[in-house]
């Protein structure tokens, strides 16, 4: 199952964080947010940020339909690693049933 992170920031922003913050799958630079826009993530303004994603997690399959999504309430609340890994693993193992 690839992974592909997406980042709605400029490519010059993406690239300091990325000097930081290597990451050894594909970084997409969504600058005009038309990505975050279609997955229904886009946050214009909120108490802690203003035009970014919420942060957010969808696993897809190989017919490109969302299997499993979690969008996040605000920039501090993200899914862990563990439950993710179990959401990936349980969906694996149904696919192959």
């Amino acid at each position: 199952m690839p992974i592909v992170v997406i980042a709605g920031q400029s490519k010059e922003s993406a690239a300091k964080w990325l000097d930081k913050n290597p990451m050894p799958f594909p970084f997409l630079i969504d600058s005009d947010r038309s990505v975050i826009k279609q997955f229904d993530v886009y946050n214009a303004i909120s108490i802690d940020a203003f035009r970014l994603a919420h942060p957010s997690l969808f696993l897809i399959d190989g017919d490109g339909k969302i299997v499993y999504s979690y969008v996040s309430s605000n920039q501090f609340d993200r899914p862990t690693e563990n439950s993710t890994f179990e959401k990936v693993h349980e969906l694996l193992g149904s696919s192959q049933e």
